[in-house]
């Protein structure tokens, strides 16, 4: 008995203080159980066959957690809406931080394409760091404060079935990921063409040529649909008829412009003596026709998917 001891010690040094002693009789008194089944059978029981049931049971520390699990940081009952809201700001911070990096850099700041990103990167992970730990002190104190009996879970205790929405396919949620990375790659496109209007007085000069420039900015106004419509996304979470339709309409505005630029030669007015240098002009060129046929590749993808979605709704 003396191995039976050691293990019930070894599982007490892994528990609180206070519930020692009771799982220690409970588990001391289910050892006693199976050790006096196995004697029944068998007319008596060695120290390895004590030994292989107490190695059935488990580590100490794996036995001891069974009776007391840890407390997690943050409770399952919050943990949906601990999501939702790391998902949220993260994907606010994100959608700042490029814009204020792409300010930067049309701004003046020299910057190639790869510091342009990791500029994005290191500003968004500087305030991200920020966010997830005030997010996560935040919900752990809210549910060391909250009870079982009295824990009300916003969006979770006051619900009618009445008023959930429609089952539907799976793919008619949107995630937040899409949403936010649309609204960033809208608010770029904005910055990138209307930029020389918002500083006139600094001498900066579009990075587009004049047809380039003028068909984009006509083509603004869709943009800015684009925009309202990814904020409608962001409310509703669900895709409709309605939704699709617009998506369909807003794909195949993106496709004509990218094919109108394609059609364009140069797009780009490469003035900088910089670009010249590393790059050259034909590569920038190519680089650029390489990222409209890109874009119209997703704005087909994008209809044909949600074309298809249309017909199955």
């Amino acid at each position: 008995m003396d191995m039976v001891e050691r293990y019930i010690a070894a599982v007490q040094r892994e528990l609180p203080e206070k519930k020692r002693d009771d799982i220690s009789r409970e588990l001391k008194a289910n050892i006693l159980d199976q050790i006096d089944a196995l004697e029944s059978q068998q007319g008596s029981v060695s120290d390895a066959e004590v030994a292989g049931l107490l190695k059935a049971m488990g580590h100490p520390r794996k036995v001891a957690l069974q009776f007391c699990p840890p407390t997690p940081l943050v409770t399952a009952e919050l943990m949906p809406l601990y999501l939702h809201t790391l998902y949220m700001v993260l994907g606010v911070l994100f959608v700042i931080s490029t814009v204020e990096i792409t300010g930067r850099w049309l701004g003046g700041a020299e910057m190639s394409l790869l510091l342009f990103m990791k500029g994005i990167a290191s500003d968004f992970l500087a305030s991200g760091y920020f966010a997830f730990t005030t997010i996560t002190i935040g919900f752990a104190v809210m549910s060391r404060s909250r009870t079982k009996e009295t824990a009300e879970v916003p969006g979770i205790c006051k619900w009618s079935p009445e008023k959930l929405p429609a089952a539907g396919k799976s793919w008619q949620h949107i995630s937040l990921q899409n949403i936010f990375s649309d609204l960033a790659t809208l608010l770029f496109l904005v910055m990138l063409i209307w930029y020389p209007l918002w500083q006139p007085d600094s001498g900066t000069q579009s990075i587009f040529t004049e047809q380039a420039l003028t068909i984009l900015r006509w083509f603004t106004p869709v943009i800015a649909i684009a925009m309202a419509h990814s904020l409608w996304q962001l409310r509703t979470r669900l895709w409709t008829r309605n939704m699709l339709m617009l998506n369909i309409a807003v794909s195949a505005a993106f496709l004509l412009v990218s094919v109108g630029l394609l059609m364009l030669s140069p797009v780009l007015q490469i003035n900088v003596e910089v670009l010249r240098e590393e790059l050259g002009i034909a590569i920038i060129e190519r680089s650029a026709q390489t990222v409209l046929v890109a874009a119209a590749l997703i704005a087909t993808y994008e209809i044909v998917r949600d074309a298809r979605r249309l017909i199955r709704s």
